[in-house]
């Protein structure tokens, strides 16, 4: 004897168990956008500002590698840091103690201190400038770089932004 099945598909009837599923999904998009702050980068306009960076202790030789228009990047991410508007080298020193208390300060003949001006985009939050949106950027953070011709850590000075 054989029966007869029906084809017709089983319709699915809508739950609690679904709506908590599209809450949560709903929820994790949304907290994701607040914290690598999409809003802000959607709906305005991209920021410029010119940063000052410090590049200590350079040997004197490879000051060259500091090419004006450089673009530079994040060692650890490979994002774009900006590119490199100028330069001034000054000269490093060398503070010594001497047993009386005092400081004697003497200029390092092999090495050199480099003051850079960068041009970053990205946008000006109230937590701070953040490099293309997501990365905070600010006075005393150190930053490991590369360009097509050198590899070395920034100490950030300052910002300005461009208005």
């Amino acid at each position: 004897m054989s029966q007869i099945h029906s084809s017709s598909p089983k319709k699915h009837s809508f739950n609690i168990i679904d709506f908590i599923l599209i809450t949560a999904v709903i929820a994790c998009i949304i907290g994701i956008a607040i914290r690598y702050n999409l809003g802000a980068s959607l709906t305005k306009e991209t920021d410029t500002a010119v940063i000052t960076v410090r590049i200590s202790s350079l040997l004197k030789e490879n000051e060259q590698h500091l090419v004006t228009g450089d673009v530079f990047r994040y060692q650890t991410t490979n994002e774009v840091l900006g590119t490199l508007l100028s330069k001034e080298i000054k000269a490093a020193t060398i503070n010594y103690a001497l047993d009386n208390g005092t400081f004697l300060v003497l200029e390092d003949e092999e090495r050199v201190n480099v003051f850079c001006k960068i041009e970053v985009k990205g946008y000006q939050t109230e937590n701070g400038f953040m490099v293309g949106g997501d990365t905070y950027i600010g006075c005393g953070k150190s930053i490991l770089v590369y360009s097509n011709h050198i590899e070395t850590a920034f100490l950030v000075t300052d910002i300005v932004i461009q208005k």
